[in-house]
């Protein structure tokens, strides 16, 4: 999708804060980490380019199927420190993958939603709600649904794999 080179230092005249600090060493990370193991991430890349990387989440034993996470592969604390690059690359990412979860889990909406307060590295969430939720679990509370579609990493993986298929298969206006 996108041609740029790969870079891992701040855009020229800026710096890079991580709660409230310079953060030159990225071996702290979290998400930093995520990318230097890439075999740890059930699935593996649904997309990668030179500037982002998307994945399914997967924190527990069990993940709510359809949470899926864009995370910038330079470390930027947040969204006003991404470069024009980043920021254009997040954004058809995140909206390609919206059309993707609509097309295999037949998704009735996607939310899309950064926090960055946990992990001061730029991600973005794109979430599936499938039809049939109730109202009072839209939004931020779509995993305590009861009814929630969950799987683990082995159906994360297959999610994984069908996204990725269709991604693949698209065929996109530039």
């Amino acid at each position: 999708m996108h041609t740029a080179a790969p870079t891992f230092a701040a855009p020229r005249g800026e710096q890079v804060y991580a709660a409230g600090r310079l953060h030159g060493d990225m071996a702290s990370c979290l998400f930093c980490d995520r990318l230097r193991s890439p075999t740890a991430i059930p699935g593996g890349a649904i997309y990668e380019d030179d500037l982002v990387h998307a994945s399914h989440y997967m924190d527990e034993e069990t993940e709510y199927l359809g949470y899926l996470l864009i995370q910038t592969k330079r470390h930027a604390a947040g969204v006003a420190e991404l470069t024009d690059e980043e920021a254009q690359a997040v954004g058809l990412t995140a909206t390609r993958l919206a059309r993707a979860l609509k097309a295999v889990v037949g998704a009735e909406k996607v939310y899309t939603y950064v926090f960055g307060e946990k992990v001061p590295h730029f991600h973005c969430l794109v979430v599936a709600r499938y039809r049939g939720v109730p109202e009072e679990y839209w939004r931020l509370n779509l995993g305590d649904w009861p009814e929630a579609p969950r799987g683990n990493a082995e159906a994360v993986a297959e999610l994984a794999r069908r996204l990725r298929r269709t991604l693949e298969s698209a065929s996109y206006s530039a």
